[in-house]
């Protein structure tokens, strides 16, 4: 009897063990509703994070941001727009003849063209 008595307690034993590992399994899968919140309060924490330390980034490079010596844009030579509506405004009744009078004309925006040729 001891071979069969020692056949059963393997056999229980396996079966134990088995039994046990398929109620873990069970407590993981019930806890897989609460990973999205988790996932949300992660993603937020570290954006917050994120934010805070550009932030405070920010903070600390604001007076190292100014240039040592201002930057030499080229300069062009502007005309007041005024006159340059002026003398666009001229230029439409003239090549139009005078059928068009200049107070029904609006220029809403100027536009450079580049040369075609």
């Amino acid at each position: 009897m001891s071979t069969f008595m020692s056949a059963l307690l393997n056999t229980l034993m396996g079966m134990g063990t088995v039994f046990c590992v398929l109620i873990i399994i069970s407590l993981i899968i019930s806890l897989f509703k609460y990973i999205p919140s988790l996932e949300r309060k992660i993603k937020n924490f570290s954006v917050r994070r994120k934010n805070k330390a550009a932030a405070e980034k920010e903070s600390e490079d604001a007076p190292k941001k100014v240039p040592k010596r201002p930057i030499l844009e080229k300069e062009e030579e502007l005309v007041d727009d005024g006159e340059l509506v002026a003398v666009i405004m001229a230029a439409i009744v003239v090549s139009s003849g005078g059928a068009v009078s200049a107070d029904r004309l609006v220029v809403r925006s100027i536009k450079r063209v580049r040369n075609r040729r």
